[in-house]
Protein backbone atom coordinates (compact mmCIF):
# COMPACT_ATOMS: atom_id res chain seq x y z
CA UNK A 1 0.00 0.00 0.00
CA UNK A 2 1.48 3.37 -1.06
CA UNK A 3 1.68 6.28 1.43
CA UNK A 4 -1.57 8.15 1.93
CA UNK A 5 -1.58 11.95 1.98
CA UNK A 6 -3.57 14.01 4.51
CA UNK A 7 -5.97 14.99 1.73
CA UNK A 8 -6.54 11.34 0.83
CA UNK A 9 -7.05 10.55 4.51
CA UNK A 10 -9.78 13.17 4.70
CA UNK A 11 -11.38 11.67 1.61
CA UNK A 12 -11.38 8.30 3.34
CA UNK A 13 -13.08 9.94 6.32
CA UNK A 14 -10.32 9.30 8.84
CA UNK A 15 -10.96 11.67 11.73
CA UNK A 16 -10.16 11.68 15.42
CA UNK A 17 -13.71 10.58 16.14
CA UNK A 18 -13.43 7.60 13.81
CA UNK A 19 -10.00 6.76 15.21
CA UNK A 20 -11.34 6.75 18.79
CA UNK A 21 -14.35 4.66 17.83
CA UNK A 22 -12.13 2.08 16.13
CA UNK A 23 -9.72 2.00 19.08
CA UNK A 24 -12.54 1.30 21.55
CA UNK A 25 -13.84 -1.46 19.29
CA UNK A 26 -10.35 -2.94 19.09
CA UNK A 27 -10.07 -2.93 22.89
CA UNK A 28 -13.46 -4.64 23.17
CA UNK A 29 -12.20 -7.37 20.84
CA UNK A 30 -8.56 -7.74 21.92
CA UNK A 31 -8.26 -6.02 25.29
CA UNK A 32 -5.96 -3.10 26.06
CA UNK A 33 -2.94 -5.33 25.41
CA UNK A 34 -4.05 -5.59 21.80
CA UNK A 35 -4.10 -1.83 21.25
CA UNK A 36 -1.16 -0.57 19.22
CA UNK A 37 -0.81 2.01 16.50
CA UNK A 38 -0.11 -0.76 13.98
CA UNK A 39 -3.13 -2.84 15.03
CA UNK A 40 -5.33 0.25 14.93
CA UNK A 41 -4.04 1.19 11.48
CA UNK A 42 -4.78 -2.33 10.22
CA UNK A 43 -8.32 -2.07 11.56
CA UNK A 44 -8.81 1.25 9.77
CA UNK A 45 -7.03 -0.04 6.65
CA UNK A 46 -4.50 2.80 6.62
CA UNK A 47 -0.76 3.10 7.15
CA UNK A 48 0.31 3.33 10.80
CA UNK A 49 2.22 6.52 10.04
CA UNK A 50 -0.99 8.23 8.93
CA UNK A 51 -2.41 7.96 12.46
CA UNK A 52 0.19 10.45 13.66
CA UNK A 53 -1.59 13.20 11.71
CA UNK A 54 -4.29 12.86 14.38
CA UNK A 55 -2.46 11.81 17.56
CA UNK A 56 1.13 12.34 18.68
CA UNK A 57 1.57 8.98 20.36
CA UNK A 58 -0.17 6.17 22.22
CA UNK A 59 -0.58 8.29 25.35
CA UNK A 60 -2.49 10.99 23.50
CA UNK A 61 -4.64 8.22 22.03
CA UNK A 62 -5.36 6.95 25.55
CA UNK A 63 -6.29 10.49 26.60
CA UNK A 64 -8.79 10.66 23.75
CA UNK A 65 -10.19 7.26 24.71
CA UNK A 66 -10.54 8.35 28.34
CA UNK A 67 -12.29 11.54 27.25
CA UNK A 68 -14.71 9.53 25.13
CA UNK A 69 -15.44 7.09 27.97
CA UNK A 70 -16.06 9.88 30.48
CA UNK A 71 -18.17 11.87 28.02
CA UNK A 72 -20.46 8.84 28.00
CA UNK A 73 -21.22 9.09 31.74
CA UNK A 74 -24.86 10.11 32.04
CA UNK A 75 -25.40 13.35 33.92
CA UNK A 76 -27.68 12.87 36.91
CA UNK A 77 -30.43 15.14 38.19
CA UNK A 78 -29.92 16.78 41.59
CA UNK A 79 -31.26 14.56 44.36
CA UNK A 80 -32.25 15.07 47.97
CA UNK A 81 -28.76 16.11 49.03
CA UNK A 82 -25.06 16.10 48.21
CA UNK A 83 -24.53 12.52 49.38
CA UNK A 84 -27.29 11.14 47.15
CA UNK A 85 -25.88 13.12 44.22
CA UNK A 86 -22.37 11.71 44.76
CA UNK A 87 -23.71 8.15 44.99
CA UNK A 88 -25.77 8.65 41.82
CA UNK A 89 -22.76 10.01 39.93
CA UNK A 90 -20.66 7.12 41.19
CA UNK A 91 -23.23 4.63 39.93
CA UNK A 92 -23.43 6.36 36.53
CA UNK A 93 -19.64 6.22 36.26
CA UNK A 94 -19.59 2.55 37.26
CA UNK A 95 -22.13 1.67 34.58
CA UNK A 96 -20.14 3.49 31.91
CA UNK A 97 -16.87 1.83 32.93
CA UNK A 98 -18.53 -1.59 33.01
CA UNK A 99 -19.88 -1.08 29.48
CA UNK A 100 -16.41 -0.74 27.91
CA UNK A 101 -13.82 -3.48 28.20
CA UNK A 102 -10.68 -2.35 30.06
CA UNK A 103 -12.10 1.15 30.56
CA UNK A 104 -10.75 1.08 34.11
CA UNK A 105 -7.21 0.49 32.86
CA UNK A 106 -7.48 3.26 30.26
CA UNK A 107 -8.70 5.80 32.82
CA UNK A 108 -6.14 4.89 35.46
CA UNK A 109 -3.30 5.20 32.93
CA UNK A 110 -4.21 8.84 32.19
CA UNK A 111 -5.60 10.25 35.49
CA UNK A 112 -5.28 13.83 34.22
CA UNK A 113 -8.18 13.05 31.87
CA UNK A 114 -10.29 12.20 34.89
CA UNK A 115 -9.78 15.63 36.43
CA UNK A 116 -10.80 17.34 33.17
CA UNK A 117 -14.15 15.54 32.99
CA UNK A 118 -17.63 16.89 33.70
CA UNK A 119 -18.10 14.07 36.22
CA UNK A 120 -15.11 15.30 38.21
CA UNK A 121 -16.39 18.88 38.16
CA UNK A 122 -19.88 17.79 39.25
CA UNK A 123 -18.49 15.67 42.09
CA UNK A 124 -16.25 18.51 43.24
CA UNK A 125 -19.25 20.85 43.31
CA UNK A 126 -21.34 18.35 45.30
CA UNK A 127 -18.56 17.90 47.85
CA UNK A 128 -18.10 21.65 48.20
CA UNK A 129 -21.82 21.93 48.90
CA UNK A 130 -21.27 19.37 51.68
CA UNK A 131 -18.87 21.80 53.35
CA UNK A 132 -15.42 20.88 52.03
CA UNK A 133 -12.99 23.50 50.84
CA UNK A 134 -12.26 23.57 47.10
CA UNK A 135 -8.92 21.75 47.34
CA UNK A 136 -10.36 19.13 49.72
CA UNK A 137 -13.39 18.62 47.50
CA UNK A 138 -11.20 18.09 44.43
CA UNK A 139 -9.04 15.58 46.29
CA UNK A 140 -12.04 13.61 47.55
CA UNK A 141 -13.68 13.74 44.10
CA UNK A 142 -10.58 12.12 42.65
CA UNK A 143 -10.70 9.44 45.38
CA UNK A 144 -14.38 8.79 44.61
CA UNK A 145 -13.72 8.37 40.89
CA UNK A 146 -10.62 6.25 41.44
CA UNK A 147 -12.46 3.89 43.78
CA UNK A 148 -15.43 3.53 41.44
CA UNK A 149 -13.20 2.99 38.41
CA UNK A 150 -10.99 0.47 40.21
CA UNK A 151 -13.81 -1.54 41.76
CA UNK A 152 -16.28 -1.59 38.83
CA UNK A 153 -18.54 -4.01 40.71
CA UNK A 154 -21.89 -2.59 41.90
CA UNK A 155 -21.46 -0.85 45.23
CA UNK A 156 -24.67 -2.42 46.50
CA UNK A 157 -23.43 -5.99 46.02
CA UNK A 158 -21.20 -7.03 48.92
CA UNK A 159 -19.14 -10.15 49.18
CA UNK A 160 -21.22 -12.62 51.16
CA UNK A 161 -20.15 -15.25 53.61
CA UNK A 162 -18.83 -18.43 52.00
CA UNK A 163 -17.80 -21.18 54.33
CA UNK A 164 -14.13 -22.09 54.02
CA UNK A 165 -13.08 -19.16 51.83
CA UNK A 166 -10.11 -17.05 52.90
CA UNK A 167 -10.54 -13.32 52.44
CA UNK A 168 -7.58 -10.97 52.09
CA UNK A 169 -7.12 -7.37 53.12
CA UNK A 170 -4.29 -5.00 52.22
CA UNK A 171 -3.53 -1.65 53.80
CA UNK A 172 -2.43 0.38 50.79
CA UNK A 173 0.76 2.40 50.39
CA UNK A 174 0.61 5.83 51.99
CA UNK A 175 -2.09 4.91 54.51
CA UNK A 176 -1.88 6.11 58.08
CA UNK A 177 -3.85 5.48 61.26
CA UNK A 178 -5.71 2.39 60.01
CA UNK A 179 -7.29 0.11 62.62
CA UNK A 180 -8.65 -3.32 61.66
CA UNK A 181 -10.60 -5.38 64.18
CA UNK A 182 -13.21 -8.12 64.42
CA UNK A 183 -16.85 -7.19 63.99
CA UNK A 184 -19.76 -8.67 65.97
CA UNK A 185 -20.44 -12.44 65.77
CA UNK A 186 -23.66 -11.95 63.75
CA UNK A 187 -21.99 -9.75 61.14
CA UNK A 188 -22.98 -10.74 57.58
CA UNK A 189 -21.06 -8.33 55.32
CA UNK A 190 -17.36 -8.85 54.62
CA UNK A 191 -16.45 -5.47 56.17
CA UNK A 192 -18.30 -2.59 57.77
CA UNK A 193 -17.79 0.75 59.50
CA UNK A 194 -18.18 0.50 63.29
CA UNK A 195 -21.32 2.27 64.57
CA UNK A 196 -20.56 5.85 65.55
CA UNK A 197 -17.18 5.77 63.81
CA UNK A 198 -16.21 9.26 62.66
CA UNK A 199 -12.92 8.59 60.90
CA UNK A 200 -13.62 5.54 58.77
CA UNK A 201 -10.87 4.32 56.47
CA UNK A 202 -11.94 4.20 52.78
CA UNK A 203 -11.87 0.70 51.34
CA UNK A 204 -12.36 -0.99 47.98
CA UNK A 205 -14.01 -4.43 47.99
CA UNK A 206 -13.53 -6.70 44.99
CA UNK A 207 -14.84 -10.19 45.58
CA UNK A 208 -12.88 -11.66 48.47
CA UNK A 209 -10.21 -8.93 48.41
CA UNK A 210 -10.28 -5.67 50.34
CA UNK A 211 -7.89 -2.75 49.90
CA UNK A 212 -7.87 -0.01 52.54
CA UNK A 213 -6.66 3.46 51.57
CA UNK A 214 -6.50 6.16 54.24
CA UNK A 215 -4.17 8.78 52.81
CA UNK A 216 -5.19 11.66 55.04
CA UNK A 217 -7.09 12.47 58.21
CA UNK A 218 -6.29 12.76 61.89
CA UNK A 219 -6.66 10.10 64.57
CA UNK A 220 -7.67 6.57 63.64
CA UNK A 221 -9.82 5.16 60.86
CA UNK A 222 -11.46 1.87 61.81
CA UNK A 223 -12.93 -0.99 59.82
CA UNK A 224 -14.55 -4.11 61.27
CA UNK A 225 -13.99 -7.48 59.58
CA UNK A 226 -16.33 -10.45 59.50
CA UNK A 227 -15.20 -12.71 62.39
CA UNK A 228 -16.60 -15.85 60.76
CA UNK A 229 -14.16 -15.59 57.88
CA UNK A 230 -10.51 -16.57 57.66
CA UNK A 231 -8.24 -13.62 56.78
CA UNK A 232 -4.87 -12.89 55.20
CA UNK A 233 -3.32 -9.49 55.93
CA UNK A 234 -0.83 -7.42 53.97
CA UNK A 235 0.54 -4.11 55.24
CA UNK A 236 2.01 -2.35 52.21
CA UNK A 237 4.68 0.32 52.34
CA UNK A 238 4.99 3.03 53.29
CA UNK A 239 2.34 2.98 56.02
CA UNK A 240 2.26 4.57 59.47
CA UNK A 241 0.56 3.91 62.80
CA UNK A 242 -1.30 0.73 61.87
CA UNK A 243 -3.15 -1.45 64.38
CA UNK A 244 -4.27 -5.00 63.65
CA UNK A 245 -6.56 -5.75 66.59
CA UNK A 246 -7.32 -9.20 65.20
CA UNK A 247 -7.51 -11.32 68.35
CA UNK A 248 -11.10 -12.20 67.47
CA UNK A 249 -10.34 -13.35 63.91
CA UNK A 250 -9.10 -16.50 62.19
CA UNK A 251 -5.77 -15.20 60.85
CA UNK A 252 -4.03 -17.28 58.17
CA UNK A 253 -1.11 -15.03 57.19
CA UNK A 254 0.43 -11.60 57.86
CA UNK A 255 2.92 -9.92 55.52
CA UNK A 256 4.45 -6.53 56.34
CA UNK A 257 6.19 -4.76 53.46
CA UNK A 258 9.47 -2.89 53.68
CA UNK A 259 8.94 0.69 54.85
CA UNK A 260 6.02 0.17 57.23
CA UNK A 261 6.41 2.10 60.48
CA UNK A 262 4.69 1.77 63.86
CA UNK A 263 2.65 -1.43 63.63
CA UNK A 264 0.92 -2.99 66.62
CA UNK A 265 -0.76 -6.36 66.26
CA UNK A 266 -2.90 -8.29 68.76
CA UNK A 267 -2.90 -11.85 67.44
CA UNK A 268 -5.45 -14.64 67.95
CA UNK A 269 -4.70 -18.23 68.85
CA UNK A 270 -3.42 -19.76 65.60
CA UNK A 271 -5.22 -22.50 63.73
CA UNK A 272 -2.45 -24.57 62.20
CA UNK A 273 0.86 -22.96 61.22
CA UNK A 274 0.38 -19.24 60.55
CA UNK A 275 3.26 -17.43 58.76
CA UNK A 276 4.19 -13.85 59.67
CA UNK A 277 6.79 -12.13 57.49
CA UNK A 278 8.36 -8.79 58.45
CA UNK A 279 10.29 -7.30 55.52
CA UNK A 280 13.55 -5.36 55.64
CA UNK A 281 13.20 -1.70 56.57
CA UNK A 282 10.16 -2.10 58.82
CA UNK A 283 10.47 -0.01 61.98
CA UNK A 284 8.78 -0.42 65.38
CA UNK A 285 6.63 -3.55 65.39
CA UNK A 286 4.85 -5.04 68.40
CA UNK A 287 3.34 -8.52 68.12
CA UNK A 288 1.18 -9.57 71.08
CA UNK A 289 0.14 -13.22 71.06
CA UNK A 290 -2.26 -15.02 73.40
CA UNK A 291 -0.56 -16.32 76.50
CA UNK A 292 0.78 -19.85 75.98
CA UNK A 293 0.73 -19.62 72.17
CA UNK A 294 3.71 -21.22 70.41
CA UNK A 295 6.04 -19.19 68.19
CA UNK A 296 9.05 -20.14 66.06
CA UNK A 297 11.11 -17.18 64.88
CA UNK A 298 13.95 -16.74 62.40
CA UNK A 299 15.62 -13.32 62.56
CA UNK A 300 18.14 -12.81 59.78
CA UNK A 301 21.56 -11.25 60.23
CA UNK A 302 21.29 -7.47 60.46
CA UNK A 303 17.99 -7.22 62.32
CA UNK A 304 18.27 -4.51 64.97
CA UNK A 305 16.83 -4.30 68.48
CA UNK A 306 14.87 -7.51 68.89
CA UNK A 307 12.96 -8.61 71.99
CA UNK A 308 11.34 -12.03 71.81
CA UNK A 309 9.77 -12.69 75.21
CA UNK A 310 12.82 -12.80 77.54
CA UNK A 311 15.36 -12.98 74.73
CA UNK A 312 16.77 -9.72 73.39
CA UNK A 313 19.60 -8.52 71.18
CA UNK A 314 20.70 -5.11 69.93
CA UNK A 315 21.94 -6.41 66.58
CA UNK A 316 21.68 -9.89 65.07
CA UNK A 317 25.26 -10.54 63.95
CA UNK A 318 24.17 -13.96 62.65
CA UNK A 319 20.82 -15.60 61.98
CA UNK A 320 18.86 -16.00 65.20
CA UNK A 321 16.67 -19.10 65.60
CA UNK A 322 14.28 -18.74 68.53
CA UNK A 323 11.23 -20.61 69.73
CA UNK A 324 8.85 -20.36 72.61
CA UNK A 325 8.49 -23.33 74.90
CA UNK A 326 7.26 -26.33 72.91
CA UNK A 327 7.28 -24.34 69.68
CA UNK A 328 8.64 -27.05 67.39
CA UNK A 329 6.14 -29.65 68.58
CA UNK A 330 3.10 -27.39 68.49
CA UNK A 331 0.72 -28.09 65.57
CA UNK A 332 -0.81 -24.64 66.06
CA UNK A 333 1.80 -21.90 66.06
CA UNK A 334 3.09 -18.71 64.47
CA UNK A 335 6.12 -18.98 62.17
CA UNK A 336 7.79 -15.56 62.30
CA UNK A 337 10.45 -14.50 59.79
CA UNK A 338 12.27 -11.21 60.42
CA UNK A 339 14.34 -9.88 57.53
CA UNK A 340 17.70 -8.15 57.81
CA UNK A 341 17.22 -4.44 58.42
CA UNK A 342 14.11 -4.66 60.60
CA UNK A 343 14.45 -2.20 63.48
CA UNK A 344 12.79 -2.55 66.89
CA UNK A 345 10.60 -5.66 66.93
CA UNK A 346 8.94 -7.03 70.06
CA UNK A 347 7.05 -10.27 70.65
CA UNK A 348 5.21 -10.77 73.94
CA UNK A 349 2.05 -12.28 75.42
CA UNK A 350 -1.36 -11.00 76.42
CA UNK A 351 -4.70 -12.42 77.52
CA UNK A 352 -7.26 -12.07 74.70
CA UNK A 353 -10.76 -10.91 75.56
CA UNK A 354 -12.36 -12.46 72.48
CA UNK A 355 -11.75 -15.79 70.77
CA UNK A 356 -12.29 -16.15 66.99
CA UNK A 357 -15.85 -16.99 65.98
CA UNK A 358 -16.70 -20.28 64.32
CA UNK A 359 -17.11 -20.55 60.58
CA UNK A 360 -20.32 -19.28 59.04
CA UNK A 361 -22.87 -22.12 58.85
CA UNK A 362 -23.89 -21.22 55.30
CA UNK A 363 -23.88 -18.47 52.75
CA UNK A 364 -26.26 -15.75 53.83
CA UNK A 365 -27.61 -12.52 52.45
CA UNK A 366 -27.02 -9.46 54.61
CA UNK A 367 -29.98 -8.41 56.72
CA UNK A 368 -29.29 -4.76 55.97
CA UNK A 369 -27.31 -2.77 53.47
CA UNK A 370 -23.58 -3.01 54.28
CA UNK A 371 -21.21 -0.10 53.94
CA UNK A 372 -19.74 0.15 50.46
CA UNK A 373 -16.31 1.58 49.79
CA UNK A 374 -17.88 4.80 48.53
CA UNK A 375 -20.18 5.10 51.52
CA UNK A 376 -17.24 4.62 53.88
CA UNK A 377 -15.48 7.50 52.16
CA UNK A 378 -18.55 9.72 52.38
CA UNK A 379 -18.88 8.87 56.08
CA UNK A 380 -15.42 10.34 56.46
CA UNK A 381 -16.49 13.51 54.60
CA UNK A 382 -19.45 13.97 56.93
CA UNK A 383 -17.27 13.42 59.98
CA UNK A 384 -14.69 15.94 58.77
CA UNK A 385 -17.31 18.61 58.10
CA UNK A 386 -19.02 17.96 61.44
CA UNK A 387 -15.72 18.27 63.35
CA UNK A 388 -15.19 21.86 62.23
Amino acid sequence: MKPVSPEEERQKGLTRERLVEAALELINDEGLEGLSMRALADRLEVKAASLYWHVRDRRELLELLAESILDGVRRTRPGAGWREDVLALGEALRRRVSAQKDADRVLLEVPESVTRSDTFRDLTGDLQSAGLQAAEAASVAMMVMTQVIASRAPAETPAVDRTGDVASIAIDSGSRGVVLRAGPPDMQALIRVPPGQSGAAPAVVRGEQVVVRRLRGVGRGEIELNPRRAWKFKVQAPTWNTMLDVGGLDVREIHVDSGATNLECFLPRPRGVVPIHISSGVVNVSLHRPRGTAVIALAHTGAVKLKLDDFSTKVAIFDVHWQSEGGLEAPDRFDLEVSSGVVDLRVDSYTPKVEPAGAAPAAAQPAGKPASALEILLDGVEARVASR
